[in-house]
């Protein structure tokens, strides 16, 4: 068995052009491969349920079957293991596998192909400090029989070295181009495309201390912001960017506690994590009437939505590509992924300490959060950070803050509905300043959160 290393990365299919003429990648491998890979699995995914991925790949070299299985990923770095040998023909020989990892006779029988991912593939060597490092780009399709998807995305496997060379590389390609960390891999897209629910991904229980420990923590959050990106990527919406900002928040918060408790950090890690945020708000309080829109829960005018969508896009598109394309959130991801692969042991034995401080120092914050002015969007940064972390660490009052923030965001959108209406038919302007005369009622809901707030906070 061989253990795989790698860092996957998502980059923009904008950017790809400019990224093959790079002189800097490496050296190339030859022409590019043509790569057709079928996947198999049980109608009730059985292989998935073992954390297993199998299939057949054909290129110009031939076939090869591989089985990978469940490893662990941090911001990106993929480490697991994999069994590949070369057939002669597309067709399963279960017997060059070792014998632990082949299935039963009744899951072997029932593994029918399931989807297919087809790419072409460029390939780089690169030598990087001390490592020798692939680097392959994959663009194409995943498909199964009613749906596709398309695909962009960069690996960073290490063949010799160290992990910190594969680190370093991906952050210098990161200053050129869009590139994010991702742990979804071609198999979960594949599985999505008939089970859209189904994910890799599997939260952790973070409410009980004695079990835990702040390396989880860190980890879980990148990958959730990971996700959620990925998942904008493919189909934007303004909900996303509010999520991906209420994680940044939480994260930052982490940060700023563990530098209160003494840890080096990364160089300018929290000024990076800000430099991804402070787009992000600024977006995000040009789209106030449509958040407002989206979390009201009283809301009869849904289509207002789509209405506001068209003149407020005008605004945002150029916003949001500058966004990506400086890629802020990119480095900042690897830059804390390169500082936890690094420090996860230290992290691990004072984790007790830290996470205690963490809950203490959102504690202090949350006892103040009915009092704090807010008029903007950046003025939600406590309101978003603690309702991140007290979500993970299943407060009891996680509930109840996420109805006052909603209440501030429906109420910044009603005012913005009536003073700065973007919308210039008759008709819906009617609907929208309907919608907006709310306000006083809205106000008097925003009270009743707060109220709950702090009966539930001070339980």
């Amino acid at each position: 068995m061989a253990q795989e290393v790698e860092l996957k990365l998502t980059l923009s299919p904008q950017a790809v052009e400019a990224f093959l003429q790079d002189a800097q990648l490496g050296e190339a491998q030859g022409q590019p491969l043509l790569l057709d890979n079928q996947y198999f699995d049980t109608p009730d995914l059985l292989l998935n349920q073992a954390h297993a991925a199998l299939r057949i790949r054909k290129s110009q070299h031939g076939y090869k079957q591989t089985l990978k299985s469940k490893g662990q990923a941090i911001a990106g770095l993929h480490q697991r293991g994999e069994w590949e040998y070369d057939i002669d023909s597309p067709e399963l020989d279960w017997s060059l596998f070792p014998k632990e990892v082949v299935p039963d006779a009744s899951v072997k029988n029932g593994i029918l192909p399931l989807f297919k991912t087809d790419f072409q593939r460029h390939v780089w060597h690169k030598h990087e400090g001390q490592s020798d490092i692939e680097l392959v780009l994959d663009q194409g399709v995943i498909s199964s029989e009613d749906h596709s998807v398309a695909l962009c995305e960069i690996e960073l496997e290490l063949k010799t070295g160290r992990v910190e060379d594969l680190f370093s590389f991906a952050l210098s390609l990161s200053n050129r181009y869009p590139l994010v960390p991702c742990d979804i891999n071609k198999a979960e897209r594949g599985y999505q495309l008939s089970h859209p629910a189904l994910s890799f991904f599997q939260p952790l229980d973070f409410s009980d201390l004695d079990q835990i420990n702040v390396v989880d923590l860190l980890q879980e959050t990148l990958t959730r912001i990971s996700r959620r990106f990925d998942g904008f990527s493919q189909q934007e919406d303004w909900w996303s960017v509010v999520v991906i900002s209420r994680q940044i928040h939480g994260l930052l918060f982490i940060l700023k506690s563990l530098e209160g408790q003494g840890m080096t950090l990364p160089p300018n890690i929290v000024q990076d994590w800000e430099s991804a945020l402070e787009p992000l708000n600024g977006m995000l309080s040009t789209a106030r009437t449509i958040l407002a829109l989206q979390v009201d829960d009283h809301s009869h005018s849904r289509g207002l939505t789509q209405r506001l969508l068209t003149p407020i896009a005008g605004q945002l598109n150029g916003p949001m590509t500058d966004w990506v394309n400086a890629n802020h959130l990119g480095q900042a991801m690897l830059k804390t992924g390169q500082w936890l692969w690094q420090n996860h042991e230290r992290l691990a034995k004072d984790s007790q300490r830290v996470l205690t401080a963490i809950q203490d120092s959102m504690n202090t914050v949350a006892s103040r959060l009915t009092q704090m002015s807010v008029q903007d969007v950046a003025d939600l940064t406590y309101h978003q950070a603690v309702a991140y972390l007290f979500h993970r660490f299943q407060h009891p009052a996680s509930e109840s803050l996420d109805k006052m923030v909603n209440g501030h965001l429906v109420i910044m959108g009603m005012v913005d509905a009536l003073e700065h209406c973007a919308i210039t038919d008759e008709d819906s302007r009617a609907k929208l300043a309907s919608w907006a005369r709310r306000l006083t009622v809205e106000q008097r809901h925003l009270q009743q959160a707060k109220a709950q707030f702090d009966l539930a906070f001070t339980f």
